[in-house]
Parts: C-alpha cells; sequence; structure tokens
C-alpha cells in the first residue's frame, strides 16, 4: 500500500459529518486492505466551527473513533476559510459538501490551486458548470469525481450481477422514486430544502438517487451499449412559498435496450411506496431494491404473479450490507486507487455519466416553473 491519501474536508454540516466519520472507519472492515486515509484539514466559515468539527471527529464514536486511534488525525488543522483548505501543502484532494449552488464555485476554486476534488452530488447547477470543471480537471492534469457513493456499495454490484447474466431475462420497466416528508411548512426560509439560491427542491437533492439506479442498471446494461436514454416527459409540482419543485418526475426511454422506459419520482411532501425505492420488471421475474435508495442493503427477486408467467417460482432475499458508518468510504477507496494509478477520472463514476444525469436535471429544470428554471450558474466567473 502506498503512502495514505490526504483528505481536506470543505464545509462542516451533515453530509460533510458523514463522510469524515467514514474516512475514519477501518478498512479492514470493508476488506479493503490496499488503502489508506487521513484527514490533514477542516474548513468552515470561521476556526471555532471547523476546531467544533475537528473536535466532534476527535471524539467520535465506533466505528469512527477508530481512525482517530490510528493517526487519521494527526496533525489536522482547522482553517477559518476554504481557501486556506485549498493552499494547505499537506493536502492532496478535497472532499466539497456544500451547498448544490455552491459545488462549481468551490469545486474549481480547489482545482485551480492544484487539488484533487470529490464533490457531492448533484455535481453542479447546470451541463455549463460541469464543463467547465472537467476542463479545468483535464488541463491541471487533476482527479475530478462526483460523489455519488451509490455506486461503489456492495449491493450495486450484487444487482448488476443478477440482471447482467441474463437470469431474469431482458429488462421490460424500471421505476425508481426517492420520497421523504420534509415537513416543508415547518421549516425556516432559509433551510437548504426550501430556499431557492441554496438549490431548493427535491430535485437537485433527491434526484441523484432514483437516477444512480436508472443509471447502473439500464445504463450500463451491456445490452445497451452506453446508449443514452430520451427524455420522453418531465413534470413539476411548485411548492408556493418559495416557488421550488415540491415534486418531480421524468420519463427516460432506453433506445439500446428496445425501448424500454423508466420512470423517476422526487418529493418531498409524501414518504413514498413504503419499503421499496425501486422496481425492476423482468422477463422472468422482478427484481425489487429496497428503501432507502442512498443506501439500501437487502433487494429481492419477486416472481410474475399474472398468468404464472416466468421461470422463477419462489420469491428470494438478498442481503448486502454496508459496512462502517454511512457508506461513503467506498467511494473514498475508489478515489484513493484512482489516484494510485494516475487516473484523472474514474472508470465507474465517469464525467460523462454525471453529464447525462446533469441533462436531465436540466431538462426537468427548464421545462419546470420553479424559482431555479431560469437560475445561472457561475460558469465563467
Amino acid at each position: 500500500m502506498s503512502k495514505p491519501l490526504r483528505w481536506g474536508i470543505i464545509s462542516t454540516g451533515g453530509i460533510a459529518t458523514n463522510f469524515a466519520k467514514d474516512l475514519l472507519t477501518d478498512p479492514a472492515n470493508r476488506s479493503a486492505s490496499d488503502v489508506s486515509h487521513v484527514i490533514k484539514a477542516i474548513g468552515s466559515r470561521s476556526v471555532p466551527s471547523a476546531q467544533k468539527f475537528l473536535d466532534m471527529l476527535s471524539s467520535a464514536d465506533a466505528p469512527a473513533d477508530w481512525g482517530g486511534k490510528n493517526g487519521s488525525l494527526d496533525g489536522c488543522k482547522a482553517h477559518g476559510s476554504y481557501e486556506e483548505v485549498y493552499a494547505d501543502p499537506n493536502v492532496d484532494v478535497v472532499y466539497i459538501g456544500t451547498p448544490h449552488t455552491l459545488h462549481h464555485r468551490n469545486t474549481k476554486d480547489a482545482l485551480l490551486a492544484g487539488k484533487h476534488v470529490l464533490c457531492e452530488k448533484p455535481f453542479t447547477l447546470n451541463m455549463e458548470e460541469l464543463d467547465e470543471l472537467i476542463a479545468i480537471a483535464k488541463e491541471k492534469k487533476l482527479f475530478l469525481m462526483e460523489a455519488v457513493w451509490t455506486r461503489f456499495h456492495p449491493i450495486m454490484y450484487a444487482i448488476q450481477d443478477v440482471l447482467f447474466s441474463g437470469k431474469l431475462g431482458k429488462i421490460k420497466r424500471f421505476q425508481a422514486d426517492f420520497s421523504m416528508n420534509f415537513n416543508a411548512d415547518k421549516q425556516p426560509d432559509s433551510h437548504r430544502m426550501v430556499d431557492p439560491a441554496l438549490g431548493g427542491g427535491s430535485l437537485l437533492d433527491m434526484g441523484p438517487y432514483p437516477s444512480v439506479w436508472a443509471m447502473m442498471t439500464l445504463f450500463n446494461h451491456p445490452s445497451n451499449n452506453k446508449t443514452p436514454p430520451n427524455v420522453l416527459f418531465t413534470h413539476q409540482t411548485i411548492y408556493k412559498r418559495s416557488n421550488v419543485d415540491l415534486n418531480s418526475r421524468w420519463l427516460l426511454e432506453f433506445p439500446g435496450l428496445g425501448g424500454v422506459q423508466a420512470l423517476l419520482t422526487t418529493d418531498m411532501a409524501t414518504l413514498g411506496c413504503g419499503e421499496m425505492t425501486a422496481l425492476i420488471d423482468c422477463e422472468e421475474a422482478s427484481l425489487a431494491i429496497a428503501w432507502g435508495p442512498f443506501k439500501p442493503e437487502k433487494f429481492w427477486i419477486i416472481p410474475h404473479i399474472a398468468r404464472k408467467s416466468g421461470s422463477i417460482t419462489e420469491k428470494t432475499e438478498h442481503s448486502h450490507p454496508v459496512v462502517g458508518n454511512s457508506g461513503m468510504a467506498y467511494e473514498a477507496d475508489e478515489v484513493f486507487r484512482c489516484l494510485a494509478k494516475g487516473k484523472l477520472e474514474s472508470e465507474r463514476m465517469p464525467w460523462d455519466e454525471s453529464k447525462i444525469v446533469q441533462g436531465w436535471f436540466d431538462q426537468v429544470r427548464k421545462e419546470g416553473t420553479s424559482a431555479l428554471k431560469d437560475m445561472k450558474g457561475t460558469e465563467g466567473q
């Protein structure tokens, strides 16, 4: 194993907390003997805020306490600005965990400072921002990846193995949903799900999750030959208080799979469809993925009931638990391995696939009537 990968963490919110704690878990518990992570810098709007975050990490409970006990926080500095993290000579790669509308600016600044970047999803507000970041990464020869951690979970590989093996026959239909009641009426105007300036609404915050299942099971299916789908339909319901989208849905058609249609839904005002987050109907049976879409740990293969068709006659449950804190360490391991091999992008989370999903979001947003419909990005600034 080569020397540890030295991380800088931007922002001290909930998502950054989960990521940082995952970096502090024992890689051996997820059968990763070739990786090593340390945190060297925390960036916040003030030194006390960054220090509070660092103190929290230093006193973290198991399994994140492993890192503190084994030197993963040794020499970590609390910085009162993001720029200080970008300039820190002890940082190799920066994790961007800020609100959606800041992703482009923060990532661009980190890249221009010569740092590799793992940026939370959604990657950017629009395609123009994303294109600019990719161009900078290419020019600077720096690694850049969108943090879609679900792509790297054990269950994703297991589901792909089942679908790609042909055991269930051809895929006939797909639907994936991320619905969660955020009680928007009880939230302040500044809440990230309510405030349009922070990219509020269900689409950008929740949309990456149904999207990852469509990309990994349909787009990446061998029979699809990496053929991008067509967007057939989009719809948004508006939350009138702040004019962000209360829910969004879009219908895709995959010509590479014979016209398979995929319905993707996000909703921040209802609880959704119980214990299931996605359903993939195939010729021989259906494959149902457990809730939630960000970190499911089991799936079911379900026989067809109608006309008793299909060769599979018994329902089976398949468990593939995530090891560690929140399941975000798997993507950090991918960054380590890519950098060890001198790669600028991940083969499992490539730039072109981020652009496909960004294109969906752009179209849904621009065909809707929310406050984000015509929002401009910070590309070129």
